[in-house]
Protein backbone atom coordinates (compact mmCIF):
# COMPACT_ATOMS: atom_id res chain seq x y z
CA UNK A 1 0.00 0.00 0.00
CA UNK A 2 1.13 3.53 -0.75
CA UNK A 3 0.87 4.85 2.80
CA UNK A 4 3.20 5.99 5.54
CA UNK A 5 6.35 8.10 5.79
CA UNK A 6 8.16 6.06 3.14
CA UNK A 7 5.83 7.38 0.46
CA UNK A 8 4.58 10.56 2.13
CA UNK A 9 7.35 11.99 4.31
CA UNK A 10 6.57 14.92 6.60
CA UNK A 11 7.09 18.27 4.90
CA UNK A 12 8.43 21.38 6.54
CA UNK A 13 6.65 24.69 6.09
CA UNK A 14 7.89 26.67 3.10
CA UNK A 15 6.75 30.21 2.33
CA UNK A 16 3.77 32.16 3.62
CA UNK A 17 1.15 31.61 0.93
CA UNK A 18 -2.13 30.16 2.15
CA UNK A 19 -2.89 27.22 -0.13
CA UNK A 20 -4.90 24.03 -0.11
CA UNK A 21 -4.81 21.00 -2.36
CA UNK A 22 -8.38 20.09 -3.29
CA UNK A 23 -8.73 16.52 -4.58
CA UNK A 24 -12.01 15.48 -6.13
CA UNK A 25 -13.41 12.11 -7.13
CA UNK A 26 -16.75 10.68 -8.26
CA UNK A 27 -17.68 9.16 -4.90
CA UNK A 28 -19.17 12.18 -3.04
CA UNK A 29 -22.63 13.33 -4.04
CA UNK A 30 -21.20 16.79 -4.80
CA UNK A 31 -17.57 16.95 -5.78
CA UNK A 32 -15.02 19.07 -3.97
CA UNK A 33 -14.01 20.78 -7.22
CA UNK A 34 -17.57 21.90 -7.94
CA UNK A 35 -17.91 23.13 -4.36
CA UNK A 36 -14.61 25.02 -4.66
CA UNK A 37 -15.70 26.78 -7.85
CA UNK A 38 -19.23 27.43 -6.60
CA UNK A 39 -18.16 29.01 -3.31
CA UNK A 40 -15.53 31.19 -5.01
CA UNK A 41 -17.97 32.44 -7.66
CA UNK A 42 -20.67 33.09 -5.06
CA UNK A 43 -18.23 35.09 -2.90
CA UNK A 44 -16.87 37.23 -5.75
CA UNK A 45 -17.39 40.96 -5.36
CA UNK A 46 -15.40 42.52 -8.20
CA UNK A 47 -13.97 40.15 -10.80
CA UNK A 48 -13.90 36.54 -11.96
CA UNK A 49 -11.45 35.47 -14.66
CA UNK A 50 -11.83 31.88 -15.88
CA UNK A 51 -9.61 30.11 -18.41
CA UNK A 52 -10.88 26.68 -19.28
CA UNK A 53 -10.24 24.39 -22.20
CA UNK A 54 -13.50 22.45 -21.86
CA UNK A 55 -16.10 24.97 -20.73
CA UNK A 56 -19.45 23.15 -20.57
CA UNK A 57 -21.10 24.65 -17.49
CA UNK A 58 -24.06 22.86 -15.96
CA UNK A 59 -27.24 24.76 -15.05
CA UNK A 60 -26.07 25.46 -11.50
CA UNK A 61 -22.76 26.91 -12.71
CA UNK A 62 -24.48 29.06 -15.33
CA UNK A 63 -26.85 30.38 -12.65
CA UNK A 64 -23.92 31.28 -10.36
CA UNK A 65 -22.04 33.09 -13.13
CA UNK A 66 -25.19 34.91 -14.27
CA UNK A 67 -25.91 35.97 -10.69
CA UNK A 68 -22.34 37.22 -10.24
CA UNK A 69 -22.49 39.23 -13.45
CA UNK A 70 -25.85 40.76 -12.54
CA UNK A 71 -24.57 41.92 -9.16
CA UNK A 72 -21.78 43.84 -10.91
CA UNK A 73 -18.93 41.32 -10.94
CA UNK A 74 -16.75 41.55 -14.06
CA UNK A 75 -17.07 37.96 -15.31
CA UNK A 76 -14.59 37.05 -18.06
CA UNK A 77 -14.33 33.58 -19.56
CA UNK A 78 -11.56 32.46 -21.90
CA UNK A 79 -12.18 29.35 -24.00
CA UNK A 80 -10.51 27.77 -27.06
CA UNK A 81 -11.31 29.21 -30.46
CA UNK A 82 -11.42 27.32 -33.75
CA UNK A 83 -8.48 25.11 -32.79
CA UNK A 84 -10.04 22.62 -30.41
CA UNK A 85 -9.16 18.99 -29.77
CA UNK A 86 -12.68 18.06 -28.60
CA UNK A 87 -15.18 19.93 -30.85
CA UNK A 88 -18.14 18.25 -29.10
CA UNK A 89 -17.38 20.08 -25.85
CA UNK A 90 -16.99 23.35 -27.74
CA UNK A 91 -20.40 22.94 -29.35
CA UNK A 92 -22.10 21.84 -26.14
CA UNK A 93 -20.58 24.68 -24.12
CA UNK A 94 -21.63 27.25 -26.71
CA UNK A 95 -25.29 26.47 -25.98
CA UNK A 96 -24.93 28.31 -22.63
CA UNK A 97 -23.17 31.36 -24.08
CA UNK A 98 -26.40 33.25 -24.77
CA UNK A 99 -27.56 33.25 -21.16
CA UNK A 100 -24.11 34.27 -19.91
CA UNK A 101 -23.59 37.01 -22.48
CA UNK A 102 -27.06 38.49 -22.02
CA UNK A 103 -26.35 38.75 -18.29
CA UNK A 104 -23.21 40.78 -19.01
CA UNK A 105 -20.49 38.13 -18.83
CA UNK A 106 -17.71 38.43 -21.40
CA UNK A 107 -16.47 35.45 -23.41
CA UNK A 108 -13.24 35.32 -25.39
CA UNK A 109 -11.93 32.70 -27.81
CA UNK A 110 -8.19 32.02 -27.82
CA UNK A 111 -6.82 32.15 -31.38
CA UNK A 112 -3.20 30.94 -31.81
CA UNK A 113 -3.60 27.28 -30.84
CA UNK A 114 -5.44 24.91 -28.53
CA UNK A 115 -5.71 26.58 -25.13
CA UNK A 116 -5.50 24.07 -22.29
CA UNK A 117 -5.44 26.26 -19.17
CA UNK A 118 -7.72 25.51 -16.21
CA UNK A 119 -7.49 28.51 -13.92
CA UNK A 120 -9.78 30.90 -12.08
CA UNK A 121 -8.89 34.19 -10.37
CA UNK A 122 -11.39 35.90 -8.08
CA UNK A 123 -11.15 39.52 -6.86
CA UNK A 124 -7.38 39.61 -7.42
CA UNK A 125 -6.66 37.61 -4.28
CA UNK A 126 -7.97 34.06 -4.71
CA UNK A 127 -6.99 31.64 -7.46
CA UNK A 128 -7.27 28.02 -8.50
CA UNK A 129 -5.03 26.03 -10.82
CA UNK A 130 -5.49 22.37 -11.55
CA UNK A 131 -6.86 19.62 -13.73
CA UNK A 132 -10.56 20.44 -13.36
CA UNK A 133 -12.45 21.33 -16.49
CA UNK A 134 -15.49 23.56 -16.09
CA UNK A 135 -17.85 20.74 -16.98
CA UNK A 136 -20.05 18.11 -15.43
CA UNK A 137 -17.57 15.31 -16.15
CA UNK A 138 -14.88 16.96 -14.02
CA UNK A 139 -17.35 18.09 -11.37
CA UNK A 140 -19.08 14.71 -11.01
CA UNK A 141 -17.21 11.79 -12.57
CA UNK A 142 -13.47 12.32 -12.92
CA UNK A 143 -10.62 12.17 -10.44
CA UNK A 144 -9.31 15.76 -10.39
CA UNK A 145 -6.96 17.85 -8.31
CA UNK A 146 -6.69 21.61 -7.87
CA UNK A 147 -4.63 23.97 -5.80
CA UNK A 148 -6.59 26.83 -4.24
CA UNK A 149 -4.45 29.81 -3.24
CA UNK A 150 -5.29 32.87 -1.18
CA UNK A 151 -2.48 35.24 -2.12
CA UNK A 152 -2.53 38.60 -3.85
CA UNK A 153 0.89 38.16 -5.47
CA UNK A 154 0.10 34.85 -7.13
CA UNK A 155 -3.39 35.99 -8.10
CA UNK A 156 -1.87 39.10 -9.70
CA UNK A 157 0.62 36.97 -11.64
CA UNK A 158 -2.14 34.68 -12.94
CA UNK A 159 -4.22 37.73 -13.84
CA UNK A 160 -1.29 39.07 -15.90
CA UNK A 161 -1.08 35.75 -17.76
CA UNK A 162 -4.83 35.90 -18.33
CA UNK A 163 -4.55 39.43 -19.74
CA UNK A 164 -1.71 38.34 -22.04
CA UNK A 165 -3.90 35.51 -23.35
CA UNK A 166 -6.78 37.95 -23.92
CA UNK A 167 -4.52 39.90 -26.28
CA UNK A 168 -4.39 36.76 -28.44
CA UNK A 169 -8.14 36.23 -28.27
CA UNK A 170 -11.30 37.48 -29.91
CA UNK A 171 -14.43 38.53 -28.03
CA UNK A 172 -17.43 36.31 -28.67
CA UNK A 173 -20.48 38.58 -28.62
CA UNK A 174 -24.15 38.03 -27.94
CA UNK A 175 -24.87 39.11 -31.53
CA UNK A 176 -22.53 36.37 -32.80
CA UNK A 177 -24.32 33.84 -30.64
CA UNK A 178 -27.78 34.92 -31.84
CA UNK A 179 -26.69 34.75 -35.49
CA UNK A 180 -24.62 31.56 -35.28
CA UNK A 181 -25.22 29.23 -38.23
CA UNK A 182 -28.12 26.79 -38.21
CA UNK A 183 -25.73 23.82 -38.30
CA UNK A 184 -24.18 24.98 -35.00
CA UNK A 185 -27.62 25.32 -33.41
CA UNK A 186 -28.56 21.86 -34.65
CA UNK A 187 -25.34 20.36 -33.26
CA UNK A 188 -25.98 21.99 -29.88
CA UNK A 189 -29.52 20.56 -29.90
CA UNK A 190 -28.25 17.07 -30.73
CA UNK A 191 -25.82 17.23 -27.81
CA UNK A 192 -28.43 18.22 -25.19
CA UNK A 193 -28.93 14.61 -23.97
CA UNK A 194 -25.14 14.19 -23.64
CA UNK A 195 -24.47 17.39 -21.70
CA UNK A 196 -24.56 15.70 -18.26
CA UNK A 197 -21.80 13.35 -19.46
CA UNK A 198 -19.57 16.01 -21.04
Amino acid sequence: MLVGDKFFPALSTAGEVLAAVVPSNPRPSSSASQTLYSVAISAAEHAISISNSYFVPNKASVALLVSASRRGVNVRILVPGQINDVPVTKASGRASFGELLSAGAKIYEYQPTMMHAKTMIVDGIFATVGSTNFDNRSFRYNDEIDVAVYDQGLARHLEQLFEADLEKSRPYTYLQWVHRPLIKRFTEWLLVPLRPEL
